[in-house]
């Protein structure tokens, strides 16, 4: 069974902001994603898409690379909804290549849905629990 069937990414674009560093930075966490952009008023919406087998691939890395199973593990347990796990991260950091679960930013996080019939499997493989940070699942 597929741990996933299709990841979601999606940001808000303000005027100040350079579209294509926002792309980079859906991009450093999610790779292989398709782009679509819609008008608002104030700020452009930019949503990316993908169900290759690798798109989580690099968050998987992102989370043992920075030590952080733990914390990864409990926002997405916090974000699961059903068959979506929802994860918003630091616009900022993900540009700079790396993780941060504190979205507080006056230009918005960026939000990660994913969508899953496995939501457990999934995050076990993401994120297990750990004991004395290794991994026990």
């Amino acid at each position: 069974m597929e741990l996933f069937e299709e990841v979601e990414v999606e940001a808000h674009v303000y005027p100040t902001e350079d579209t294509e560093k926002v792309k980079r930075a859906m991009l450093n966490l999610v790779p292989e994603l398709e782009f679509e952009a819609f008008e608002r008023e104030e700020y452009t919406v930019l949503i990316g898409k993908t169900t290759s087998r690798k798109a989580l691939q690099r968050l998987y890395e992102l989370f043992r690379g920075q030590a952080i199973l733990d914390t990864a593990r409990s926002f997405l347990e916090d974000g699961y909804f059903g068959e979506e796990i929802i994860l918003r991260v630091n616009k900022q950091a993900a540009y700079a290549g790396s993780v941060n679960f504190n979205e507080e930013s006056p230009l918005g996080p960026i939000t990660i849905i994913i969508r899953t019939r496995d939501p457990q499997g999934l995050m076990r493989w993401l994120a297990p629990r750990t004991r004395d940070g290794v991994p026990v699942e």
